[in-house]
């Protein structure tokens, strides 16, 4: 063994000796608790699982050990059918003051066993929840719930009441984003077009890029809406805004989100069929194949953007991209097409694309398109 790599090793061994004696001491006997509970759970013996999981909330060396172990031991007992003592214990967790790390989970729990009994309290209890706890994890979960349940029960409008009421009570939070976000989708499904695109726009504007997490859903529905209302060089604007933001790494990559090539495609798309502009459809078009080097519409938009040159009479740069496309995606659906399209374009080798050309693909790129237009 080298010196070098005696030291390398010594050295490796000395923080791993480090960080062991940084762990936390949970202590034996918790960690044993915490085992049988788990073993008595896997094999549906909830009552055992309880008394052992309280045992390790008893022996545990650090509070917030002690603190899961009992909420733990909670859903058992609820799971066993102890749903009293259930009850009782995860209320007491959900009330802790200060809150512990189980007390969203615990009154999320607790209302949805009322919820499920037929207790309509239930329901007030999930409300309180969201209130009190509007950055966990769990909250969106239940507050979509509850709008569910709203929409069920009294209808799109008042839920938007009940919404416009959580807003002044926890719209300053980032639950706040939800909430908007939440509104303007029920003002469309109510057929308030207008209202409902510039309601979308705000939660854009109120919640840009990179925070906002809906941002891009924002932009993508208010981008649906202007074409609905016939404002088409507005539903472009609305993904070009969305699409403006798209970063690149420096490493490798991108900060991709979802919406990025949807949007991209659908902007492409605007251009050719609503807004008459075939330059700039090319462009997007090329601009998913080129940039969105993982989106499984690249060789759609590259097809698209072969058919724009076709159109034009360009037949030398439109079989370019299409040679492109069976050399970079050799398993499109679009590879025969192309060589029965452009007889100098070949297969590749290993190519696992359809053997012939599908009737869908040969009719007219845009027959659907003419149809929709007014």
């Amino acid at each position: 063994m080298t010196t070098a790599r005696f030291r390398l090793l010594a050295a490796l061994g000395a923080l791993a000796i480090a960080f062991v004696g940084c762990a936390p001491q949970r202590g034996s006997a918790y960690e044993h608790a915490l085992a049988e509970g788990m073993r008595a759970e896997s094999s549906g013996r909830y009552e055992v699982a309880a008394a052992s999981f309280d045992e390790a909330a008893r022996t545990a060396n650090l509070r917030g050990d002690g603190a899961h172990a009992k909420y733990l031991a909670a859903c058992m007992l609820a799971r066993g059918g102890a749903r009293a003592e259930a009850l009782v214990r995860l209320d007491a967790i959900a009330a802790a003051a200060p809150a512990e790390a189980d007390s969203a989970s615990a009154a999320v729990r607790a209302a949805d066993m009322r919820i499920k009994a037929g207790d309509a309290d239930g329901w007030t209890r999930l409300e309180a929840m969201v209130v009190r706890f509007p950055t966990s994890g769990v909250t969106r979960p239940a507050l979509h719930r509850l709008l569910r349940h709203d929409d069920d029960t009294a209808g799109p409008a008042a839920t938007i009441a009940h919404l416009r009421e959580l807003d002044k009570k926890v719209g300053a939070t980032e639950l706040g984003e939800t909430i908007a976000y939440e509104i303007a989708m029920r003002r469309a499904g109510a057929g308030d077009d207008r209202g409902a695109r510039d309601a979308f726009v705000d939660v854009a504007a109120r919640w840009p890029y990179p925070k906002g997490s809906l941002f891009d859903d924002a932009l993508f529905r208010a981008s649906e809406l202007d074409e609905k209302l016939g404002r088409y060089e507005e539903a472009a604007k609305d993904l070009e805004q969305m699409l403006d933001e798209r970063e690149v790494a420096r490493l490798s990559g991108s900060y991709q989100r979802p919406r990025y090539s949807p949007a991209l495609f659908r902007l492409a798309t605007l251009y050719r069929d609503r807004l008459h502009d075939k330059e700039r459809a090319r462009s997007a078009f090329h601009r998913l194949y080129a940039d969105f080097t993982t989106s499984v519409l690249r060789d759609d938009a590259l097809w698209q953007e072969a058919e724009l040159w076709r159109e034009d009479g360009d037949t030398g740069t439109a079989c370019e991209r299409l040679a492109a496309l069976t050399e970079d995606i050799p398993d499109s659906r679009y590879v025969p097409c192309a060589m029965q399209l452009c007889p100098r374009v070949k297969r590749a080798d290993k190519s696992r694309a359809p053997l012939t050309c599908h009737p869908y693909i040969q009719r007219p790129s845009r027959e659907a398109s003419a149809a929709a237009k007014p």
